[in-house]
């Protein structure tokens, strides 16, 4: 991961320097000052990126309106300003990974890849002696060979003349039901290493099901979960935020009440006609109908939503704010860590653009909650703070 990482920070430094390099680009002050608002604290980059949103200015023209430095500068250095500011923060953030996963004291990654690994080296050889590994190599392989042919959509590479020449054949992605056919197809080599794995590891069987009952207990709705030395006390987590919060609830008008009661019950709707969206795709999948493009779940629908209401400087040193569902926004997105639009077949791209636009018309619209936001998100924060 540091590796990888690393290689990723020295291209984005290449392209940084690039910038900084560039006669037609920003001033060196500008870009100076870009540094220096870097490397300030959260709560300033937080005020910054409050009045750029309120006074709907770019959060690099809203950088330079809070220092000295002018920020007279054309359309395209502006762009090239923009594009430093982001290359920056990502060089930060890689930086920050590599500092808190490979360069910590003591080591916290490597503690708990040995934790997990002692953990599991008991089951490891039992696992050894009950199963013939030989076999079930060579079953993953098959696997694996067979995951590769319906993933790789890539254009495929053909020799001709001696040469090696890159040849432009369009493949269908592929479809949820693709992957659900492989599983079936190789399910008989995972009912054969759990047939063996239960047959011969009777103690191993034994520690599995210990293991699922001492799950499950935990589950159970009047037990009392084990002491733990979280952050957050045990006071929270065994129903004291909830009588915390309906205690700030009854403080509250009854106006504010009722718009409360009619955002959570929107919420909730919202939340339901998720998961019966799921279903429906699941039923799909399951009856090989081929009518949809993705698999179940409602919390990727959630996370996508959060992704498209994110907001995103304004594209000009004064413009309106975007958001993350803007078409230019992720356009954006699809370059890759060079600044080079990731390659992409034009028949794929006007169909993914077409299966998209399908899926977001079946998907239901998250309701605005701005009165929970603004009168319980606080006091939420404050119980969990403060217990």
């Amino acid at each position: 991961m540091s590796q990888v990482l690393s290689w990723d920070k020295r291209e984005l430094k290449k392209r940084a320097e690039k910038i900084e390099k560039a006669k037609d680009g920003p001033p060196k002050d500008v870009l100076a000052e870009i540094k220096n608002w870097i490397s300030r604290s959260r709560q300033e980059h937080e005020e910054t990126r409050k009045h750029s949103q309120e006074q709907n200015m770019s959060i690099v023209a809203m950088i330079l309106a809070l220092s000295s430095v002018s920020s007279e500068m054309s359309p395209a250095q502006h762009a090239k300003a923009q594009e430093y500011l982001s290359l920056q923060l990502a060089i930060r953030d890689r930086q920050q990974i590599v500092k808190v996963l490979c360069q910590r004291h003591p080591d916290i990654l490597t503690a708990a890849i040995r934790d997990a690994v002692d953990a599991y080296t008991p089951m490891i050889r039992h696992v050894h002696q009950a199963v013939n590994l030989s076999d079930t190599l060579w079953d993953f392989e098959r696997f694996l060979t067979d995951l590769l042919k319906i993933s790789i959509v890539n254009d495929t590479k053909k020799e001709q003349q001696g040469q090696q020449q890159q040849s432009q054949q369009p493949q269908k992605a592929p479809s949820v039901e693709d992957f659900v056919d492989l599983l079936h197809r190789h399910q008989s080599s995972c009912h054969k290493f759990i047939h063996q794995f239960a047959k011969n590891g009777k103690e191993m069987t034994e520690w599995w099901k210990e293991y699922i009952h001492m799950a499950a207990a935990n589950f159970r709705k009047n037990d009392t979960p084990p002491p733990s030395e979280s952050i957050v006390s045990d006071k929270m987590t065994t129903g004291g935020l909830q009588q915390a919060l309906e205690t700030e609830f009854s403080h509250l008008s009854p106006a504010d009440q009722k718009t409360i009661h009619e955002e959570l019950d929107a919420w909730k709707s919202y939340i339901d006609q998720l998961h019966h969206a799921s279903t429906a795709r699941i039923t799909a999948v399951i009856k090989r109908t081929h009518s949809t493009p993705f698999g179940p779940g409602a919390y990727l629908a959630r996370w996508q939503q959060l992704l498209d209401d994110t907001p995103i400087t304004p594209a000009t040193a004064q413009g309106p704010v975007r958001h993350g569902a803007d078409r230019a926004v992720k356009e954006n997105s699809r370059a890759n860590i060079e600044g080079a639009d990731a390659h992409r077949d034009g028949s794929q791209e006007a169909e993914q653009q077409q299966i998209q636009k399908a899926v977001a018309d079946k998907m239901p619209t998250a309701p605005v909650c701005e009165a929970v936001s603004r009168l319980l998100w606080p006091k939420f924060r404050q119980a969990l703070i403060s217990q």
